[in-house]
């Protein structure tokens, strides 16, 4: 792990994340990006943060300085290389949300670990992403990745999402 000022559980996450195959990866990466899509990021774990009159701290790519649509087009691209990388047309995006993404059990047992997660902790998830993703050490093999921002690292990304932490 890149980071190292984070809590068990992270670290636990990402332990069982390592002995994933690339396609189990890439599966959680779109389970976690597609909330992340949604609105599904924020400190009260709502699961339709827009109807609440609160001030919500909710995560998305914006914050980050990133088009409002950044995130649908890195589902997108994952979604084509679990297509090629499986050689069939199970997954598909519409409107923003991943269709057909299906999970083993042992993929159960990581999504449920993230779904667990204070909204600090999967902030910290997403900045380990961010910079394994765009250091090319997320997968095993050599994938040809879509890069999140041409003017700004992994590192840079992870130094923002640092910002929208709640104390």
């Amino acid at each position: 792990m890149y980071i190292t000022d984070t809590t068990d559980n992270v670290k636990k996450l990402f332990e069982n994340l390592e002995d994933f195959d690339d396609i189990s990866k890439i599966k959680f990466i779109l389970y976690v990006f597609n909330l992340l899509n949604n609105n599904l990021i924020n400190e009260k774990n709502e699961t339709n943060p827009n109807l609440i009159d609160d001030n919500l701290n909710v995560f998305n790519m914006e914050l980050l300085g990133m088009s409002n649509n950044a995130c649908t087009i890195f589902l997108q691209y994952n979604i084509m290389l679990f297509n090629n990388l499986t050689k069939s047309n199970s997954l598909l995006e519409d409107n923003g949300n991943v269709i057909g993404l299906k999970f083993n059990e042992k993929e159960k047992k990581v999504i449920k670990l993230f779904d667990s997660l204070e909204y600090n902790e999967k902030l910290d998830v997403f900045k380990e992403l961010f910079i394994t993703y765009d250091n090319n050490t997320f997968f095993k093999k050599n994938i040809n990745i879509l890069s999140f921002s041409s003017s700004m690292s992994g590192f840079d990304i992870a130094n923002l999402i640092d910002k929208f932490k709640c104390n």
